[in-house]
């Protein structure tokens, strides 16, 4: 009995309906949108920007308890959100929301993607190597590591930095 080969289905085309947008509001970050804005456009997606602030440890003769200040952060990270939105002309239409978030960036990025179904992560990448990149660690390249979908990194390169000169 001869047997049929097998048919390989078809490949079927990502759907992309929202994409993580991790910024820190800076001109570098800010690449990012420049890259990804047209995308979201041409798939019909939405965004989510997210930043994240990095806890730091309050010593014993602050002000303000570590809570109050974690809070503090959070909304004027709201605030700048906000700011960067009206300046990009991201709209309602293309921003589904604006997430702030306490922790370790690679973490509360993955994190971030996963609970809120992410079907890419676009973010900037510094260009760092060498012993710089070894001090400083890279965000990109650990949020690669534990995403949970694809991520797209765009090099920082922006006239008159020393990345575009490399």
């Amino acid at each position: 009995m001869a047997m049929k080969p097998k048919q390989k289905s078809p490949l079927r085309r990502p759907t992309i309906r929202r994409i993580l947008v991790p910024v820190d509001f800076s001109e570098i970050a800010n690449r990012a949108l420049d890259f990804v804005v047209p995308l979201a456009r041409q798939w019909k997606a939405k965004l989510i920007l997210m930043h994240v602030i990095q806890p730091v440890m309050a010593p014993e003769f602050a002000y303000l308890s570590l809570a109050e200040f974690n809070e503090q952060g959070r909304q004027q990270a709201k605030k700048q959100m906000t700011q960067l939105c009206h300046k990009q002309g991201l709209g309602p239409g293309l921003v589904e929301k604006c997430v702030v978030r306490v922790g370790v960036p690679f973490q509360e990025i993955s994190d971030a993607a996963r609970t809120l179904k992410a079907d890419l992560i676009v973010l900037t990448t510094h260009g760092h190597s060498g012993l710089k990149h070894v001090l400083l660690g890279s965000t990109a390249e650990r949020v690669v590591r534990h995403a949970p979908c694809p991520v797209l990194t765009v090099r920082a390169a922006i006239r008159g930095t020393k990345a575009a000169r490399r």
